[in-house]
């Protein structure tokens, strides 16, 4: 049904904390900012790392997208001032240690910070597996462990895809729930997450 929204009209409704919409925003997007942050980056896992950034970003600060903003606009003009950033920052690191420029742009946070935000989700997601159901365990660890699509699941495990994108569907609330509560930034990493493996 959202591929037939403008990319502007997903935009609106990530301002009022629409999850689809955020994740077919990224599905349409990521590529070609992880090319455009690739001609800038030394390596691939940092233009991957920029772009992730991005995303979360985009959705902690959902609230404060001026409402009138063009999604291509403002996702192009993010990435250009997170790739600004990404640079003075390594610069500024060697003059201050105490620096606050990651502070002060509203897109901006560091690599390292972003790598110990994933560590923590997936160990969140590894506690949160442990209490799942074990056909529930069985079906998220097809998802997320090995990437399978809810059609693929369905036919190794004799499933109907509405039972697996259901079993997906309460596992991901599951997480949620954890995560809402406990850190609201390790949930926008969970979407980024279910905008890869999504279960619509």
């Amino acid at each position: 049904m959202l591929q037939n929204y403008t990319d502007d009209m997903l935009l609106v409704l990530i301002q009022g904390s629409d999850e689809d919409a955020f994740t077919e925003l990224f599905q349409r997007y990521w590529k070609q900012l992880y090319a455009t942050a690739l001609k800038r980056m030394a390596k691939e896992e940092e233009a991957k790392d920029l772009v992730q950034e991005l995303f979360v970003k985009l959705w902690m600060r959902r609230s404060t997208i001026p409402e009138d903003a063009k999604a291509a606009e403002y996702l192009y003009t993010a990435l250009r001032y997170r790739i600004i950033n990404y640079f003075q920052a390594d610069q500024v690191r060697l003059k201050y240690a105490n620096t606050r420029l990651a502070e002060q742009d509203y897109f901006t946070s560091s690599t390292a910070e972003s790598s110990i935000a994933l560590e923590e989700l997936e160990s969140v997601i590894e506690q949160a597996m442990a209490d799942m159901p074990a056909r529930m365990q069985e079906i998220f660890m097809l998802s997320y462990k090995n990437g399978y699509t809810p059609k693929e699941i369905a036919l190794q495990l004799s499933l109907s895809v509405q039972t697996v994108k259901n079993y997906l569907t309460h596992a991901r609330t599951l997480l949620k729930g954890r995560l809402m509560g406990q850190n609201p930034e390790l949930y926008a990493q969970l979407l980024l997450l279910g905008a890869v493996w999504t279960v619509s």
